[in-house]
């Protein structure tokens, strides 16, 4: 399935014996760890085309090597994820063994729920030419993923994620999102009358982490 962006493109070659991930503005892959209840809260009618978002604000966010990690997970009830925006993002790279990590290293994205119940994450290149270290930025832009059918968790849950796509091997962060936002907008869906009472009890026993 394809996603709709403008101006993206993929390349995938070797170059200085790093991996590099050339202008591959979305990645998609399973996230099995990512979400612990895999059904998806979308059962009953959509709530009539009215689209509502959540914004996480970046503040000093380090990014790290492998799994990606979790930067909140944000409650927004039974919803269809419509489009991913960030605003004003500014990020600076580490160099931490001599080799800088570089801009284009840097993702984020979210995690959410296929309509067959399966984790999916996105993510995303905010500096997909930047093939060398320093700080980049602010950009800004948007992606579509309302073709994709995306769902928040049975819990009514997104996750947003950051992540670094080389491993420069010093266990230290790859870098620091100094600032700018995160931007998911999506449609309520309204559970049917049998599934109202089974999100509410899930809902209860679900954890929520909140920025501090």
């Amino acid at each position: 399935m394809s996603v709709p962006f403008a101006g993206a493109s993929t390349c995938i070659g070797i170059l200085d014996g790093r991996l590099l991930l050339m202008r591959l503005t979305t990645l998609l892959f399973a996230m099995s760890s990512m979400l612990a209840i895999l059904a998806p809260a979308h059962a009953g009618n959509e709530g009539a085309g009215i689209f509502k978002e959540v914004i996480y604000d970046l503040n000093e966010d380090l990014y790290f090597p492998g799994s990606p990690q979790i930067l909140a997970d944000l409650g927004i009830g039974p919803a269809r994820l419509i489009e991913i925006q960030w605003e004003d993002v500014v990020l600076e790279t580490f160099d931490n063994v001599g080799v800088p990590n570089w801009g284009n290293e840097a993702w984020f994205g979210i995690a959410a729920v296929t309509g067959k119940g399966n984790p999916l994450a996105v993510l995303l290149q905010p500096f997909p030419d930047a093939f060398e270290g320093g700080t980049f930025g602010p950009t800004s832009g948007t992606l579509d993923v309302s073709l994709l059918e995306l769902f928040s968790s049975s819990t009514g849950e997104i996750q947003f994620l950051v992540a670094s796509g080389w491993d420069d091997g010093s266990g230290m962060p790859s870098g620091v999102f100094h600032s700018g936002q995160l931007i998911l907008r999506y449609e309520p869906l309204i559970p049917a009358p049998a599934s109202l009472a089974i999100f509410g009890c899930l809902a209860l026993g679900g954890r929520r982490r909140r920025r501090g």
